[in-house]
This record gives C-alpha cells, structure tokens and sequence, in this order.
C-alpha cells in the first residue's frame, strides 16, 4: 500500500522525491510498531484509539512535537488516498489534534555576506547563488527549471513547485545574464542544470562558508533570508506567501514575526542594477 501511495504522490500530487521518502519512512514506522502492539494489524483496521496509542507511545519516547505532528500528517494523508480509492469510508486522523509546537525563528544569512558570495563566484555556482537570493525559490525548484522556463525579456521564472502549485517569480537581469552564459557555453537546451540536489548544497556552502561562520549554511537558508528581507520591507504576508508558494498564509508569517525584531533593511543587493 505504502508503495502505491508514493507512486500517487510522484505522479499526481506532483510531490518531490524529499518529500516522499519522508511520507515513507514515517508510514514505514507506524506499520513496525502497529505490527508489534496491534493483533492482526491492518490498514482497513487500525482505529483511532490505535493512533491515539502510536503518539502516546512517540511522546514516551521523548519525540519531539514536529515530529509526532509529521507521523501523524504521513497516516492522516495515507487514509485520506484510501478514501478517495474507496478502500476505507474514514480517515481515522481526521479529528485528530495535533500537538503544540514552540514558535520557531527561521535561521537566516547576512544579505551582504550573500552578496560578497554571488560576486566572487563563477559559473554554474554563481547562477544557482543568484537565483536563490532573487527569486526564494527551493533548490528542487531550481534544479527543475529548463531554459522555456526562462523569460529573458521580463526576467522572469516559471516555477513548478511543491504539489504541481506554479507560480511565476522575478529575478534580476544581471542573474539572467550569468544563466545566459551557462546556455552558451553548454550550448544546451533543456534543462538548465544537469547536478544532483546534494551537489547543489555543497556548491553553496561552500561558495558561501569563506564569509559566513553560521551554521545555516545551504540553499533553504538562503529563501528564509529572502523572506525575511521582505518582510523587513514591507511586503505583506500574501504577497510574500505567493513569492514563496506558500499554501497557508500562517507558513509567511513567521517572516512577518522575524523582522519586527530585526533593525534595518539592506536586502540582497548582488549588483548594483538588482532590483528587488
């Protein structure tokens, strides 16, 4: 079941392979330990007090709210594309609370150690630096553009993002012009980057670790200080939330929180011809 669940969540959701491999190993979880304490356990069996028992046993464990939270979205998902096949009439995590979780501060980037970044790389790495710090794209998102992708002349980009939700961001013209090149000299079409998602990290992180002592040094930290520096001008949680293709207005506003703590606006400047 769990195989055919992923396959629906590749070829119908449009989910990425991080995202299902996630779904997998929480299900994978859940059915080990249903096996172990659930006589005769089963998909068409299992109840709510079963689930009920899974997270009781989670909390024991001293597992984390996000995490408990996370299994429970995996099994309430599962059930839910049972519904729809018609193998179950209910889900039973539908009325399941889920537990509290601390207010969390993405981890961000100085906006100038970005910059200092992007004008001393090269190539393929200048590109994907560019890219991130314009556009607060994910790095997927990014290694699955192709060049009919690209609009040249609006310097714009058309995202396919997380659940098959598209979307169409700006960037900067000097950033189109670095992508530019790579077509020129690759003499490509197609896809624009041929590398892998961890070879992608690593050429940020290491583009960005001569600058920056942080920690938070990869491609996601990069679209939270995108965000944040939105909100430090300005920009109102919808637009930011459709910047980021964001489904939930709550998930935009954790930026909004971050910069009324925050003391100045510098923004990404990469080039003096950046526009925001």
């Amino acid at each position: 079941m769990i195989q055919e669940f992923s396959i629906y969540l590749s070829s119908v959701r449009g989910y990425s392979a991080n995202t299902i491999r996630a779904y997998r190993a929480d299900l994978l979880a859940f059915c080990k330990w249903a096996k172990e304490n659930i006589e005769g356990a089963r998909w068409s069996t299992i109840t709510r007090d079963d689930i009920d028992a899974y997270l009781e046993h989670q909390v024991a464990q001293g597992l984390k709210a996000t995490t408990t939270n996370r299994h429970l979205a995996a099994i309430s998902a599962i059930y839910r594309y049972f519904q729809r096949q018609g193998l179950r009439v209910d889900n039973p995590c539908q009325y399941e609370s889920r537990r509290k979780t601390p207010q969390t501060i993405p981890a961000t980037l100085s906006a100038a150690h970005i910059a200092k970044a992007y004008q001393r790389a090269h190539g393929v790495r200048k590109t994907l630096l560019g890219l991130l710090a314009t556009t607060g794209a994910r790095i997927q998102e990014l290694l699955d553009l192709n060049f009919e992708d690209i609009d040249f002349e609006e310097n714009t980009l058309h995202i396919r993002g997380k659940g098959s939700k598209e979307r169409i961001v700006r960037t900067d013209a000097e950033v189109l012009k670095t992508l530019r090149d790579i077509k020129t000299q690759l003499c490509a079409a197609g896809r624009i980057f041929y590398i892998s998602q961890r070879h992608a990290r690593y050429m940020v992180y290491d583009a960005l670790a001569p600058y920056c002592k942080s920690k938070h040094l990869n491609p996601h930290t990069i679209r939270h200080t995108f965000a944040t520096e939105l909100a430090k001008a300005g920009v109102n949680c919808a637009a930011i939330a459709r910047a980021l293709g964001h489904s939930h207005l709550e998930t935009s506003q954790k930026y909004i929180n971050l910069a009324e703590i925050s003391t100045a606006h510098q923004g990404i400047i990469l080039t003096k011809n950046s526009q925001k």
